[in-house]
């Protein structure tokens, strides 16, 4: 029970050899490393939403993992409401092309694959889709947090918040309208003012409490799901 399985199955020891060099390959399906039951008590998704997700998640990637490139292919596709899922808990942003969200979905990938092994597998997708669906307030922002941060350092630099103030303003605004004069000097205006609310203790760098901290603030909290918003250039 919950094993990682090829297609062919097999018991132990299990290797493939063909008599003639004309016998194809029975390429490898990554199987989830969790039952549904182990899954269940990870998440907060029914037995039923979970076999929806997989049979969804399935018709994308049939050999069970996405790789980065296949992830960036299918971003705006994967995730219930299309690739927007992810961006209704962090900032407004307008429709957009593959290309412009290269950049923004490269950080959610790594973001998902926690475990750093360069493709996301199903058990990763739903974790991510527990917390951005089920978790509190704090788990999101906390979701939110370890997006922005980069190198997963556990702390935000000035540099790691320009590239994700950078990275949204690709998704904004087409190529065929950038005024590259505008918008860096936008990008440079609203990171320094972002930097400014979250380094509550000055030191240089956001950790996670004061980036908490001040998005649970009154006032601030309301303004969770476009508190990176860009200003129109």
């Amino acid at each position: 029970m919950n094993v990682v399985r090829s297609a062919g199955g097999g018991g132990p020891g299990n290797n493939y050899k063909f008599e003639n060099e004309n016998a194809t390959i029975i390429p490898t399906v990554r199987r989830p490393t969790c039952s549904i039951a182990e899954l269940m008590r990870k998440t907060n998704f029914s037995k039923e939403e979970i076999r929806h997700l997989y049979r969804r998640f399935k018709q994308d990637c049939p050999s069970g993992e996405v790789s980065k490139t296949h992830f960036t292919t299918i971003f705006s596709t994967l995730f219930p409401g299309g690739g927007m899922f992810f961006f209704l808990y962090i900032n407004e942003c307008n429709p957009y092309s593959t290309i412009e969200c290269f950049r923004y979905s490269t950080f959610v990938f790594r973001n998902i694959d926690r475990t750093n092994l360069g493709y996301i597998r199903f058990e990763d997708l739903i974790a991510t889709l527990s917390i951005l669906i089920h978790g509190s307030v704090e788990d999101r922002l906390s979701w939110i947090f370890d997006l922005y941060d980069l190198n997963k350092d556990g702390m935000l630099t000035k540099s790691e918040l320009s590239q994700i103030v950078a990275s949204i303003f690709q998704l904004m605004v087409p190529v065929g309208k950038l005024n590259f004069t505008s918008i860096a000097i936008a990008i440079e205006e609203r990171t320094d003012h972002l930097f400014r609310n979250w380094d509550r203790s000055r030191t240089g760098f956001i950790n996670k409490e004061d980036f908490l901290q001040y998005c649970l603030q009154k006032g601030n909290l309301n303004r969770i799901n476009h508190c990176t918003r860009l200003p129109n250039v």
